[in-house]
């Protein structure tokens, strides 16, 4: 049976559903991801959702289910750093992690909050990711420089 594979990098779990020419779910998994808490910083490591991504995709196979294609959802806003050859080199930086509040009012202060709203159509505040990609470069230069690409969500 032909079917599409959608997958969901959630904040809690990797979830995903097999949906068959006629639009029916036909299979469905989980599997849980854990959550870093340090303070008030909130990571995940994505060599687990990888992971997790490659246990379902088996499980699929398995099955007897052949794939069509496959449609990707997930957080936004994570940054996540990684090499040359596109591997994490430090834990994603999830999208309701605030440490980069100092970082943003720097930049704020810099180019105007109105500016900054207009250019943006959001409030520039700790939680998006240039300021967390600055607080790296500030607080963990060793990752940052590990880091050559910095990825913006969890599906990427």
């Amino acid at each position: 049976m032909s079917c599409m594979a959608t997958f969901d990098i959630g904040t809690t779990a990797v979830k995903a559903v097999l949906v068959d020419e006629a639009g029916r779910a036909v299979f469905s998994c989980s599997k849980d991801i854990p959550t870093i808490f340090e303070g008030d910083r909130k990571e995940q490591d994505p060599r687990v959702w990888w992971d997790a991504f490659c246990e379902i995709s088996r499980s699929f196979v398995r099955q007897g289910f052949e794939i069509a294609g496959i449609v990707m959802s997930g957080q936004m806003q994570d940054v996540i750093p990684v090499d040359e050859q596109l591997q994490a080199v430090g834990n994603a930086i999830l999208y309701s992690d605030g440490r980069g509040e100092e970082q943003a009012e720097r930049i704020r202060a810099k180019l105007g909050a109105d500016k900054l709203a207009q250019i943006t159509g959001n409030d520039f505040n700790g939680t998006l990711s240039l300021p967390k990609i600055c607080w790296l470069k500030e607080h963990q230069p060793e990752v940052d420089r590990r880091a050559r690409y910095y990825l913006i969500s969890s599906k990427d």
